[in-house]
């Protein structure tokens, strides 16, 4: 009883100082600064009303998989924290993939996308899992496009 009382206290204290509650490193000011009111937009693909519209009919559009039963919303729902809560994705097929799904949450202030880093951007993130053979499947971005079309 006594260690998990220490435990949780550990933890809270551990959590107090991450939020900034604890110290004096942090007395009067933010430890991280607001998110801005807007997501950056590459100057070359500017952010439109319609650009929006179409991003959230595609990503909840499970026409995008090669069987039809997998969205974006499938790994990262934004019901449910913008993943799926599990220790691996599973994609089409029920196929179970190496790894979980991150958030999607604030993903367009992140520096890169992915677990591993290997996308720059969101536009580039957004290729990949459509027609990787175990998330969504489709032959090529061209398949993807006749499909929705």
């Amino acid at each position: 009883m006594r260690s998990t009382r220490t435990a949780s206290l550990a933890i809270a204290s551990f959590a107090a100082s991450l939020l900034g509650l604890a110290g004096a490193a942090h007395a009067g000011s933010a430890p991280w600064p607001a998110l801005p009111d807007a997501a950056p937009a590459p100057a070359d693909n500017p952010t439109t009303p319609d650009k929006v519209e179409l991003g959230k009919k595609l990503y909840f559009d499970p026409r995008v998989s090669v069987d039809g039963t997998v969205s974006c919303n499938s790994c990262h729902n934004v019901m449910e924290a913008g993943d799926d809560d599990r220790t691996v994705s599973v994609g089409v097929r029920g196929q179970r993939g190496g790894r979980s799904a991150p958030t999607v949450y604030n993903a367009a202030f992140l520096s890169v996308q992915f677990w591993d880093g290997r996308a720059a951007t969101l536009e580039d993130q957004a290729k990949g899992p459509v027609t990787n053979p175990i998330e969504m499947g489709m032959k090529d971005h061209a398949a993807v496009v006749s499909r929705i079309a």
